[in-house]
């Protein structure tokens, strides 16, 4: 079977060509629904969509009547994307995911029929309205199901997927999403070296390798004064210390992650609770490191190789089609 996968984010975009499970292409850019929310327009979203299949057809030899089937997940299926989908609510497996999968033809971009997933959402307790406790998520549940299928979890697992937005994702051992919880990690680390008096002191490309002494020494000021102080105190160790730009976007970052962590602490069933941490191979160390300095066991921390976190999304996608057809089939 050979398929093309897009993954559609708020500032990037991917188009993959995949054989037999195995990626044969890649086409990335910097454009996402924030573009599309800026210019009021689809069409230069759709216009790189049509240009990444083009891209990989070209690139890994294929013919586009090659193309078994076109899959579609992340920001695509927003109120800003091309299809937008109401979010599934948790908890959900791959059936219920695939059930809410939505098949259309956009003539702009390809001649084939597109089939695009849902996100998920919190089920939000009518009673109580606790809005802390109401989170949504377009694309990780695809990387979700794809992990789910690749490794044998047979238990409550958090799945950490670093980024721009960081999510933390509660999987049960049923194999179903019971909800998530999202930060502002990445935008903000973004937002404090562009926006702000510390843009002079953390490097634009943030941090470019994992320094333990002063992400804990961030992750321990933070603790004690807060993270407004922690940002502060970032600017002094700039100017009156010999602190590295990347040491000091370390420290920054262990601040933003004690928080981050801390932000899902009452959500835990327990102290034996097991990670699993995805993303870039730079936020997984970083959270592994500051998972490990908050306390939790090295041996409940799993960190994806580069491979599996590549391959995750690919396989979820594929399984999800998989199962609507099935359905479709019957």
């Amino acid at each position: 079977m050979e398929y093309i996968i897009i993954d559609v984010g708020t500032t990037n975009t991917r188009v993959r060509y995949v054989e037999d499970e195995k990626i044969l292409a890649i086409y990335e850019h910097k454009i996402g629904v924030k573009d599309t929310a800026i210019m009021g327009s689809l069409s230069k979203l759709k216009k790189e969509l049509k240009e990444g299949i083009e891209y990989c057809l070209i690139n890994c030899n294929k013919d586009f009547n090659k193309i078994d089937k076109i899959v579609a997940s992340g920001m695509i299926t927003s109120s800003l994307g091309l299809v937008e989908i109401q979010h599934l609510e948790a908890p959900v497996g791959i059936e219920d995911i695939s059930a809410g999968v939505v098949v259309e033809k956009i003539d702009e971009i390809v001649d084939k029929p597109i089939y695009f997933i849902p996100g998920v959402k919190n089920r939000l307790n009518e009673c109580t309205h606790e809005v802390a406790q109401f989170d949504i998520m377009r694309g990780e549940e695809v990387e979700v199901m794809g992990i789910l299928d690749l490794y044998n979890i047979n238990e409550n697992i958090i799945y950490i997927s670093p980024g721009s937005h960081t999510k933390f994702i509660f999987i049960n051992k049923n194999g179903e999403i019971e909800k998530c919880s999202t930060t502002l990690a990445g935008e903000l680390l973004w937002a404090l070296s562009r926006e702000t008096i510390l843009a002079d002191s953390i490097p634009k490309e943030l941090i470019d390798s994992v320094d333990k002494e002063y992400i804990k020494k961030g992750l321990d000021v933070a603790k004690v004064y807060g993270f407004s102080r922690a940002c502060f105190l970032a600017r002094i160790i700039d100017l009156f210390t010999q602190a590295s730009k990347n040491q000091i976007a370390n420290f920054i970052a262990g601040s933003i992650g004690y928080y981050d962590v801390k932000s899902i602490e009452k959500d835990l069933k327990n102290g034996d609770v097991k990670f699993l941490i995805g993303g870039k191979m730079i936020l997984r160390e970083l959270y592994n490191t500051i998972l490990k300095l908050m306390g939790y066991p090295k041996d409940n921390i799993c960190i994806l190789d580069n491979k599996m976190v590549e391959k995750a999304g690919i396989i979820g996608a594929i399984r999800i089609v998989e199962q609507f057809e099935k359905k479709v089939v019957r």
